[in-house]
């Protein structure tokens, strides 16, 4: 589900969401929502074996277990069915790498409030693992930005985006391309800034602009 802070009262409500921070369990076991990569179920499992795994937080990791089930999927390459972790708060990656709901949320509450790239987020939090001792490093930005990427996939985010202020369809709407941008390497001589003035630019000659803004 999106962050609470952007939660409308028409969203529906997957599941309950505890107070914070909530450590891990000392073994996350398989549960009712569980399949493999390949989306195999139970129908096509084997026996179930423990795995250890990382649960990365807000202000620091924990090592904990997770029970993962034989997938019988020749083409898998994943081979194991997991647990999605929904109903405790965290999403699993990889059945490596988990993470909180609450480390992804903040992610997301600051890069819509200000332009925040991905490396300084994680530096930032790398930083609190530092000052609070855990000896677990944060990960690279690499497995975060695509960790963040997946879990944006699975929110319920319908057509309905709404303002407070100016209802389901503002007169202007601003979209920020600095904190999810592109990479360097994607660059090519065909894109161009959203401000770039071309001849086929429209013209609005009754534009008054705020003074002293």
């Amino acid at each position: 589900m999106p962050p609470s802070w952007a939660h409308l009262e028409t969203d529906a409500k997957l599941y309950h969401k505890k107070p914070r921070p909530l450590p891990p369990p000392p073994l996350i076991e398989l549960g009712e929502h569980m399949q493999c990569i390949c989306s195999s179920g139970l129908e096509n499992s084997g026996p179930t074996v423990i795995k250890s795994c990382t649960v990365y937080g807000l202000s620091g990791a924990h090592v904990t277990e997770i029970q993962l089930r034989k997938c019988n999927n020749c083409l898998c390459s994943d081979q194991f069915i997991s647990l999605d972790c929904r109903d405790i708060e965290i999403l699993n990656f990889n059945n490596c790498y988990l993470f909180t709901h609450e480390l992804l949320e903040r992610y997301t509450s600051a890069y819509t409030i200000s332009p925040t790239p991905f490396v300084a987020f994680i530096l930032e939090v790398s930083c609190g693992y530092t000052d609070n001792g855990t000896g677990i490093p944060f990960v690279n930005d690499f497995i975060f930005r695509a960790t963040w990427f997946t879990y944006a996939n699975l929110l319920c985010l319908e057509n309905d985006m709404w303002c407070h202020i100016c209802g389901p369809a503002p007169d202007n709407v601003i979209f920020d391309g600095v904190s999810i941008s592109f990479s360097r390497k994607q660059l090519c001589s065909s894109i161009k800034p959203l401000t770039a003035i071309s001849p086929h630019s429209e013209r609005k000659d009754k534009v008054s602009y705020v003074s002293n803004q």
